[in-house]
């Protein structure tokens, strides 16, 4: 079977609740970031947040922008592991429901990974993540015949703090990059770029096409605190840069091009969980259909700004789905130097 998208990633199933900023402080974990945390302490933390509603899904970084694509109308396949657990069951079912290619759980003795993510009232998520069976995952677990029959792989940062998982990610890029299949790579957290730099730069420079990023991420990478000159940097590195930028939208360009920037689509924001990961979903999807990067990036726009629009990192319903409409409700936005 042919896939036009095919990612790799931790599978974990993503645990949100709301809470106050002087939760987090209490926590003492990175506000804004992910910290890897023990089940105990997961647990410690939701026993804390028992009398408060939680919203359980599947999720993952990789996982959230396949599936999004996916919704989009792209052929998608999931690479990541889960448990033969009620966790694992949820997740296999739900990435089958909306038509993701998933091999499935397997007989493991850890559980299914897991994210408690904390909402603050100013929509920030706080990650605690506890890998289980996604951390096992490992060269073999990669299907060469999916990697081959696809137009596209996408890889995701936070395998780097695994090796078996590392070394996951790099054999799927390399299987795609001999058979001329073009690379995407997201750096997923600034605490994998400050804790892995130099292997990144590596993987980037000889196995990556297209590079996803946010500003805090770009400026870990090249050690610029300026946004144009570290995206200037990662061009240097890498032929296509997509940098998104919070509420300044993105900027998007080719190795020796001037960047373009794209706004944001106007909404009042719920939940961040999943913005970076549908940007990157919207944007591929428009690469993968030959729309121009500077419409791609409008595409990923969008797609960030319906998933912030509600809690958790999956696409709202009521989503539109056809690229032509999102081109033409940013084209109406910003005509006549709209807002």
């Amino acid at each position: 079977m042919n896939y036009d998208l095919v990612g790799i990633g931790n599978a974990l199933v993503d645990i949100e609740v709301q809470v106050d900023d002087d939760f987090i402080k209490k926590a003492s974990v990175t506000k804004g970031g992910m910290t890897l945390s023990s089940i105990e302490d997961q647990n410690k933390i939701l026993d804390s947040l028992e009398s408060k509603a939680k919203k359980l899904s599947s999720g993952g970084s990789a996982a959230n922008t396949v599936h999004g694509a996916s919704v989009l109308g792209a052929k998608s396949y999931y690479l990541g592991r889960v448990a033969n657990d009620a966790n694992g069951k949820h997740y296999t079912e739900d990435m089958k429901n909306c038509g993701v290619g998933f091999s499935g759980p397997g007989a493991d003795e850890h559980g299914t990974g897991t994210c408690v993510i904390l909402i603050t009232p100013d929509t920030e998520r706080t990650m605690l993540t506890n890998l289980g069976v996604s951390s096992s995952l490992h060269p073999d677990n990669v299907d060469e015949t999916i990697v081959k029959n696809s137009r596209g792989v996408y890889v995701e940062g936070y395998l780097w703090t695994g090796d078996e998982t590392r070394e996951a990610g790099l054999h799927m890029a390399k299987l795609a990059k001999k058979e001329g299949i073009p690379v995407s790579f997201t750096l997923s957290d600034a605490f994998v770029v400050n804790s892995f730099k130099e292997s990144l730069v590596d993987f980037i420079q000889w196995n990556v096409d297209i590079l996803f990023c946010n500003e805090v991420e770009a400026q870990a990478m090249t050690g610029e605190s300026d946004s144009l000159a570290a995206f200037k940097k990662l061009q240097a590195m890498v032929d296509t840069v997509f940098l998104t930028l919070g509420s300044k939208g993105s900027l998007v360009g080719k190795s020796g091009q001037e960047p373009v920037q794209v706004k944001t689509f106007p909404v009042k924001a719920v939940d961040t969980t999943g913005a970076g990961d549908l940007f990157a979903a919207g944007s591929l999807f428009g690469v993968l259909q030959n729309h121009t990067l500077e419409e791609s990036a409008i595409i990923g726009s969008y797609c960030a700004a319906q998933v912030v629009s509600h809690m958790g990192g999956r696409l709202p319903v009521h989503s539109h789905t056809e690229a032509a409409k999102i081109l033409s409700e940013y084209k109406k936005l910003y005509s006549n130097g709209g807002a």
